[in-house]
């Protein structure tokens, strides 16, 4: 998966090309933690020293079952609800629209060894923001981003654990509260990885080099620019798409599932919500492909 500048990118970008300007702009901050889909449960209990923490697989079904009925569940709650709570779903859906279309190159090209896919999508961030925005992301502390207050809108939190808890009973925890410590966590570990002087990294390279933006000093081709061919990790097709092509093909899917979801909230439009089901289908976010093939991904060729 893009990690958090480029999925901010993303849905900022998606958003400012609908035709219709959307109606969250003072509820930024929910947009862009929802642009973080299900990965700030991957940083609950995030300590190196804690192993298998059970939170951790909430993140991960997110990603890889009933990803069309978990999502179109939140798109219907949100219809009636306060505009954080749409602010953070929007967020969310242009999560899922980025990962199925990027995350099978990052798979190939970070492989499954130990951290190289955080350590692939750290450095994806860092040429993406400075690629469209000049922003140097050692620099800028992107928890700052995601920082909507010491707690989470509790209609938020409510909203995220009812529809776990129906779609995925046996994740079912007794109440929201995992959900605030998963935020909270999320900004901490961010908070502390952090480095824009480097002195993290020189100290706890091993620790953090992975999790922690810094200047690329390589020539590497992580964006795939050369259009070099690499294969679908799971089905193993060939393709030679670049990571920018792969993000414009996402960015015109956002586009129209977002025009259809503002006219779905707006105007109780039923075409709007067919068109939503049919748009965001039921699409791992893993492999980017129907999960009833149940599909896997096996195949890699690290440059990381």
């Amino acid at each position: 998966m893009p990690n958090t500048w480029t999925h901010i990118l993303f849905c900022e970008d998606v958003i400012d090309s609908v035709k219709q300007p959307y109606p969250f702009s003072q509820y930024e901050p929910y947009m862009k933690l929802g642009a973080q889909g299900p990965d700030p449960f991957f940083y609950y209990n995030f300590w190196p020293w804690i192993k298998d923490e059970p939170v951790h697989e909430v993140g991960m079904t997110l990603h890889t079952e009933r990803c069309g009925d978990f999502l179109m569940d939140l798109i219907r709650r949100a219809k009636d609800q306060c505009s954080e709570v749409k602010a953070f779903v929007t967020g969310f859906i242009t999560h899922h629209i980025l990962d199925r279309n990027t995350h099978p190159y990052i798979h190939y090209r970070a492989g499954y060894e130990g951290s190289n896919h955080q350590k692939l999508e750290i450095i994806i961030d860092t040429l993406m923001m400075e690629k469209y925005h000049k922003l140097k992301t050692w620099k800028t502390p992107v928890y700052k981003e995601l920082d909507v207050g010491r707690t989470l809108n509790i209609e938020v939190r409510e909203l995220l654990h009812d529809a776990i808890s129906n779609h995925y009973p046996d994740l079912n925890r007794n109440s929201s509260e995992y959900i605030q410590k998963a935020y909270r966590d999320m900004l901490l570990a961010l908070k502390i990885l952090t480095d824009p002087y480097g002195w993290k990294n020189f100290m706890l390279r091993s620790l953090i080099s992975s999790y922690s933006h810094q200047p690329i000093k390589n020539k590497m081709d992580y964006l795939n620019l050369d259009h070099t061919t690499w294969h679908h990790p799971a089905t193993n097709e060939a393709s030679n798409q670049s990571f920018i092509e792969l993000y414009d093909k996402a960015r015109v899917e956002g586009i129209e599932i977002l025009s259809h979801l503002q006219n779905y909230w707006q105007n109780s439009d039923d075409f709007s919500e067919q068109r939503l089901t049919e748009l965001i289908d039921n699409i791992s976010y893993d492999t980017g492909k129907p999960l009833n093939l149940k599909l896997e991904n096996k195949y890699s060729d690290p440059i990381v």
